[in-house]
């Protein structure tokens, strides 16, 4: 247990590590992978929406060298999202983040602001780093605990059944919270 435990320990150190300095230009397999799971999420912050749509949604998160509205590595956030009003008489309803002030998310994200996921939404969020190799990384996000690391994968090898996998995994668990198991248990008895 206590190697085990160290091992994991390491593992994020290094992860975080190879996140820390961020990739300027994502290779194309990135991109595509984010791609990927921004379509199956269907939803982004800012969509239009049904006035009573409640479910998951996704968005890319900004970081200082992406003010021109490039792409950035800061990574694509998957967290719970509602239909809020931007008022009128003939308002539109948009996906906004599932908090009291989900207009205000949707307003800073159209005007290019990073949007940081709220502490009261346990969220994940997909990003790369670059060690010997472009490596994908999910992270669990969870009120103000640091981020931990749920799956790491080599982008150039066949990750992507995997990586939606357990990101499915993970938001059927922040869905039911089972309190006598952590997220990290879960993935690990669910995978084959």
């Amino acid at each position: 247990m206590f190697n085990h435990k160290l091992l994991e320990l390491e593992s994020e150190l290094l992860a975080k590590q190879q996140c820390a300095g961020g990739l300027v230009d994502l290779p194309y397999e990135c991109e595509l992978c984010l791609q990927s799971i921004e379509q199956e999420v269907g939803i982004k912050l800012g969509d239009q929406t049904p006035k009573d749509w409640k479910g998951w949604l996704s968005y890319r998160r900004k970081d200082a060298s992406d003010s021109q509205g490039g792409k950035s590595n800061c990574g694509l956030v998957l967290l719970r999202g509602r239909a809020c009003s931007e008022g009128g008489l003939f308002a539109k309803w948009k996906a906004g983040l599932d908090v009291p002030f989900a207009v205000d998310t949707v307003t800073e994200f159209k005007r290019g602001f990073d949007v940081t996921p709220p502490q009261d939404l346990d969220h994940l969020l997909i990003n790369f780093g670059r060690g010997k190799s472009f490596r994908v990384f999910v992270w669990y996000g969870e009120n103000i605990a640091p981020y931990r690391l749920i799956f790491e994968a080599d982008v150039h090898e066949d990750h992507e059944i995997q990586l939606k996998d357990v990101i499915t995994e993970a938001c059927v668990w922040i869905m039911t919270r089972p309190k006598e198991i952590t997220l990290a248990d879960f993935l690990k008895q669910s995978s084959p």
